[in-house]
């Protein structure tokens, strides 16, 4: 695909097949998030990739249960708009995705965290836009809190000073998502001053 293309088809798939990622496109997925620009080179980032189905499912069990509690706050017009995108508290869905990419990353002393989290999200962001081009869905999935972190910390073994960015979660569509709707660049762009 052409990048603008990729750019363009990117979405946030929620409904995945079951069926298996080849090596060499998990490859190029991994290979895109290594290249992303790091604040002072630091690469920060760590993939672990998970495909064991009792990893897995307690992922999942994991994150629903957080998010079943977190999605009581949001209010109904948020709540509306999530599910209208295929949005959910249950998130029972993530046991059957193929691969989760846990992305994972340790603050180093002499960088700030803010820097070392922009590095993080810049390697998600390319990974997301190579598995479009791979012709794979993807969707990140984000922490509600610290406890859900470390509960997830301790299902996959990580260290203390491991951090967890997001899950990637990695698959083929199952249904392709609605376009979500832009801001006109005219509304977010100003030049010399705002």
């Amino acid at each position: 695909m052409e990048f603008k293309e990729v750019v363009v088809k990117r979405r946030s798939v929620r409904k995945f097949k079951k069926d298996a990622i080849p090596e060499e496109s998990l490859a190029k997925v991994l290979e895109a998030g290594r290249w992303a620009p790091s604040a002072g080179n630091c690469q920060p980032w760590r993939f672990l990739v998970i495909t064991d189905p009792e990893i897995k499912a307690k992922t999942a069990s994991n994150c629903t249960s957080f998010s079943k509690e977190h999605w009581k706050q949001f209010s109904p017009t948020r709540a509306k708009y999530l599910a209208a995108r295929g949005g959910s508290w249950d998130k029972s869905y993530i046991r059957d995705i193929p691969i989760l990419l846990v992305v994972f990353y340790k603050l180093p002393e002499n960088i700030s965290g803010e820097l070392v989290l922009g590095s993080v999200w810049m390697a998600v962001e390319n990974m997301l836009l190579a598995a479009t081009d791979e012709g794979l869905g993807s969707c990140v999935y984000t922490f509600l809190n610290r406890n859900e972190e470390n509960k997830l910390k301790r299902i996959l073994n990580a260290g203390r000073k491991d951090r967890i960015a997001c899950i990637v979660q990695l698959g083929y569509t199952k249904t392709e998502p609605i376009p979500p709707c832009r801001k006109q660049l005219s509304e977010i762009v100003s030049y010399e001053h705002f």
